[in-house]
């Protein structure tokens, strides 16, 4: 099966970057295109008395300008690999984005790392991972 659209969750981390990485050797072998996409989840609240309006914002914006940042320098790669790709940030949870993004674009198959920036090592497989697996509507390949 020759996969044309790959989704591939990006954050940062060497996980993603491995997952990065098996995604081109893919995208070579089909000719296929590559979705990178970011997701940046917003605020929580749970542990913090008070917060001003502002500096939720503020901090929101550091973030989604954390992960574009990250998206552009692994767009240069893919560039220079010759792949044909796009790149997009989104605000959410990170698995439900991603299904969502990959049903809209009729990708074909979803490719992620075992855990990204806030996983626990001790975990086998990161809860953005497992959710994938679990429930999306494509193939999930988790690298690990």
């Amino acid at each position: 099966m020759a996969f044309q659209n790959i989704l591939v969750g990006y954050d940062g981390s060497e996980s993603s970057k491995k997952a990065l990485n098996k995604a081109i050797e893919l995208a070579k072998l089909s000719g296929g295109k590559i979705h990178l996409v970011g997701v940046v989840r917003p605020f929580e609240f749970a542990a913090v008395d008070f917060i001003l309006p502002e500096e939720i914002e503020e901090y929101e914006k550091e973030e989604l300008s954390k992960e574009e940042k990250y998206l552009k320098e692994a767009m240069q790669l893919l560039e220079r690999e010759g792949i044909n790709a796009t790149y997009k940030v989104l605000e959410g949870e990170p698995a439900e984005e991603l299904m969502d993004y990959a049903d809209n674009n009729e990708c074909d198959l979803i490719v992620v790392g075992h855990r990204g920036i806030g996983g626990f090592k001790r975990l086998l497989l990161g809860s953005t991972a497992f959710n994938l697996v679990k429930y999306a509507n494509q193939p999930v390949l988790v690298v690990k």
